[in-house]
């Protein structure tokens, strides 16, 4: 089975703490054998100082002097720190930032070019299926065929692929390279990759001070003339030693981090490729694409491809400490998980392969045997893994909060469909600056009090005023949670606008929020679509997780309360709410007066609930979708009550699609 989101996300930051562990391990080996070196010099040096000959090492003065030992610990301490939280700082700006190293160019989510719309169109299904933020789309101008994911979180990670990638992959291929892409985002492997990265970037800054001694500063000191008053080529042959015994030392720390690197990247990989074959329920799709990855080129020319190498999704450089699992071996596990068209093709050309080797000279040894350019190979996830064909079930909201943060083939199926089932025009509208506007507005008005929201409108932002009027019913006869959906499309264009356009047009909806004189549900939901899926990616600072329920049970009760009272009565709210409750083990306590369930009142709690911890971010929502679904139905507005709140709470939670 695949690990849900919640587990996932949770583990995810276990595995930084581990991190964290082996960091500090190879921090201390690296601080004691820098210390040894410093103690070593001191040693000669106290020899040297007892007499104008010389004498022998002073050993036991050097090592066990606690001042040199605290001084070099704090030194390698300060210098390591403050390079890892250097390029800590630069990885956590968002996957953008990372896609920009790599010489990525971002992908208008308005383009008309046929290649990337198709991407954009298959990075929109996933979105729409999964619940996940629709991600910019970077392009890397590479021959080669490639992808990669990047970004602290869901909500402001990134995806990128090479031009070789949307030039020689088929639709299906694609999909499949796109949902692995996906898996790291859901499992939280973009945040370990970042993490990796700036504690190996700290580590090497050792090695990089102990190259600039050897190769700079000795050979400048020992070219100086010497004599008695002028000990320059003696001090610079010893910076010379000094420096390669740094540098030796710090790229052998290095190296330890690239190992740690290179076997967590290993798994993840294969969990990826295991869970894109779930996803697309298409086996063929990825393993196609390892395919022509084989026979073709994975290679990144780019100045950081060597330490951005993990994020890749086929390594983008052939290196000692390899972060990706041989290509040969992910596609043998790929047709072992139903890969027919892929296998029958390997079958084939192994045997072609066998025969040609067999009618060579018998003193060659037999060689591997390598396709030709554009068959497919074998390509696999964890042999044995079965792939759920169920469908998630939309209607069942405990089980779709079960399915948060992943998706399936039957998921996809029905985004598509109702992608391209939309009415044209509101379809245009999502790849539009204007459009997007538009429909933000239409979703605030109302039939019977739309006069003041179309005053506002005309009068502040004239720009998206026509088309407002043109799509303004059309968004109306949408289900709630379907014009919610509409808008986390629209998001990527809304994002385009920049800070200060946005600011703009985000005063001017509050505006048109208020028009008619209250803010209803679908209001409410409006905002909190538009804080997660556009307002976090320009704020860029991720919320602590590290609260429970114990410690913010008031909040909880107020948002179970406001839940099992949407579309109940009082009675059957009361009730509601005591059943849901049973979920965090503890009895329900006294229900809120209804008179104190607001919306306002809501969003603080829910922006204290976003520090929740994942477990407990998953009771929580387990407890909401048992409150709405307590009558055994569910309304529309029930389903956004929870998916806005998912949205607050920055859980990925698709629409009822199958109900649309």
């Amino acid at each position: 089975m695949t690990t849900d989101f919640f587990e996932a996300q949770d583990r995810a930051r276990k595995q930084t703490g581990r991190l964290v562990m082996l960091f500090i391990f190879g921090m201390s080996a690296t601080m004691l054998s820098l210390w040894a070196v410093a103690a070593t010099v001191v040693a000669f040096a106290l020899g040297n100082a007892k007499t104008n000959r010389g004498e022998s090492p002073q050993w036991a003065e050097a090592f066990g002097s606690w001042e040199l030992f605290v001084m070099v610990i704090v030194i390698v301490g300060l210098i390591v720190g403050i390079a890892t939280l250097v390029k800590l700082a630069q990885l956590s700006q968002g996957g953008s930032k990372i896609a920009e190293m790599l010489g990525g160019v971002h992908i208008s989510p308005g383009t008309r070019v046929a290649q990337h719309r198709e991407l954009l169109n298959i990075v929109e299904e996933m979105s729409i299926a999964s619940g996940v933020p629709v991600p910019p789309v970077y392009l890397i101008d590479s021959p080669s065929i490639n992808a990669f994911a990047a970004g602290p979180d869901p909500s402001r990670s990134v995806i990128g692929v090479t031009t070789g990638c949307v030039k020689l992959l088929s639709r299906d291929e694609l999909q499949g390279v796109i949902a692995h892409e996906y898996s790291h985002i859901f499992h939280g492997d973009t945040r370990i990759n970042a993490r990796t990265t700036a504690v190996i970037a700290g580590i090497m800054a050792i090695g990089m001070i102990g190259y600039v001694m050897f190769r700079f500063i000795g050979p400048t000191l020992a070219r100086s003339s010497g004599g008695k008053k002028n000990p320059g080529p003696a001090l610079g042959l010893a910076v010379i030693v000094l420096g390669l015994l740094v540098w030796a030392i710090g790229s052998l720390g290095m190296l330890f981090g690239r190992m740690i690197q290179a076997a967590i990247s290993r798994q993840r990989e294969f969990l990826a490729d295991s869970a894109a074959v779930q996803y697309t329920r298409n086996a063929d799709g990825i393993g196609g694409a390892l395919a022509k990855i084989r026979d073709h080129s994975a290679r990144i020319e780019s100045p950081a491809a060597s330490e951005l190498n993990h994020f890749f999704f086929c390594s983008s450089l052939d290196t000692l400490f390899a972060t990706h699992p041989p290509i040969n071996e992910r596609i043998q596990r790929i047709v072992a998980m139903g890969a027919n068209a892929l296998g029958a093709r390997e079958t084939k050309a192994a045997s072609t392969a066998a025969r040609a080797t067999s009618a060579q000279a018998s003193t060659q040894q037999t060689r591997q045997p390598s396709l030709h350019r554009g068959s497919a190979l074998p390509v696999a996830g964890f042999a044995g893994d079965s792939v759920d064909a169920t469908s998630r079930g939309a209607g069942q909201p405990s089980r779709a909060i079960a399915n948060a943060g992943t998706l399936d083939a039957d998921a996809l199926k029905q985004a598509r469909q109702w992608r391209d089932g939309l009415p044209p025009m509101l379809r245009d509208a999502t790849h539009d600056s204007i459009g997007a506007r538009a429909l933000c507005y239409a979703v605030t008005r109302r039939n019977g009090a739309h006069e003041a929201c179309d005053l506002i409108v005309a009068t502040h932002d004239g720009e998206a005023y026509e088309e407002y009027s043109r799509i303004a019913v059309a968004v109306m006869q949408l289900r709630s949670d379907l014009q919610m959906a509409l808008i986390d499309l629209a998001a990527p264009m809304l994002f385009e606008l920049g800070v200060d356009r946005y600011r703009t047009f985000r005063a001017l909806l509050a505006q048109a929020v208020r028009s008619d004189g209250s803010t209803d549900l679908r209001d409410w939901s409006l905002l909190k679509s538009l804080e997660r899926n556009v307002e976090r990616r320009f704020i860029n600072t991720p919320a602590k997780a590290n609260k429970t329920l114990a410690q913010l049970h008031e909040e909880a009760r107020r948002v179970l309360a406001t839940a099992a009272s949407t579309s109940h009565g009082e009675d059957s709210a009361l009730t509601a709410f005591r059943r849901a409750y049973s979920v965090f083990g503890a009895e329900a306590p006294a229900m809120p007066a209804r008179n104190t369930i607001t919306l306002d009142a809501l969003s603080e709690d829910a922006r204290a609930l976003a520090q929740l911890n994942f477990a407990d971010r998953a009771r929580l929502l387990e407890a909401c979708a048992m409150a709405v679904s307590h009558d055994g139905d569910i309304t529309p507005d029930e389903h956004l009550v929870v998916r806005s709140l998912a949205d607050a709470l920055d859980v990925p939670l698709p629409a009822m699609l199958s109900h649309a």
